[in-house]
C-alpha cells in the first residue's frame, strides 16, 4: 500500500512538473465583438506602427513594424531585426518571412488588440497589441 501511495505521489509531481515546464503560448480567441478590417482599414491600422506579440514556440516576445513600401521589420531578441515583405489584397495581409513560409491573415480588431486569422481555416496566426 505504501509503494502505491509513493507511486501516485511521484506521478503527481511529474505531472505538475510537466505542466509547469510547458513553454507554449496559445493566443486568446477572437472575441465576438471583433471587426474584420478591409484593405483601407488594414493599411491605415498597420502602416507606421509597431505591434507586439508572443510566439507559440517557447513563448518568445517579438515585435513587428509595417512600413508603407511592403517591408516589415520583425524583431525578437537576441536576434538582429529582420526585414521581411508583406502584401495586402482583398482584406488579406500576407507576411513573407525570409526563412519561413508566408502566413496570410484577415485582420480582426477589438479593444485595441489585433488578431491575424487564417481566412481558410479560422486559426489565429497572431495576437498583437500596440504595447509590449
Amino acid at each position: 500500500m505504501t509503494s502505491l501511495k509513493f507511486g501516485a505521489s511521484l506521478l503527481m509531481i511529474c505531472l505538475a512538473g510537466c505542466v509547469s515546464n510547458s513553454n507554449t503560448y496559445e493566443p486568446p480567441p477572437v472575441p465576438a465583438s471583433a471587426v474584420t478590417l478591409d484593405d483601407g482599414q488594414i493599411n491605415g491600422t498597420l502602416v507606421g506602427k509597431k505591434f507586439y506579440g508572443t510566439t507559440r514556440e517557447g513563448s518568445h516576445p517579438y515585435s513587428i513594424s509595417f512600413l508603407p513600401n511592403g517591408i516589415d521589420v520583425f524583431e525578437m531578441t537576441p536576434n538582429a531585426p529582420e526585414k521581411e515583405r508583406w502584401t495586402l489584397e482583398n482584406g488579406v495581409v500576407c507576411v513573407i518571412p525570409n526563412r519561413y513560409p508566408a502566413e496570410c491573415s484577415q485582420v480582426k480588431v477589438a479593444n485595441n488588440e489585433y488578431w491575424f486569422v487564417d481566412p481558410k481555416n479560422g486559426r489565429v496566426n497572431a495576437h498583437l497589441k500596440l504595447t509590449p
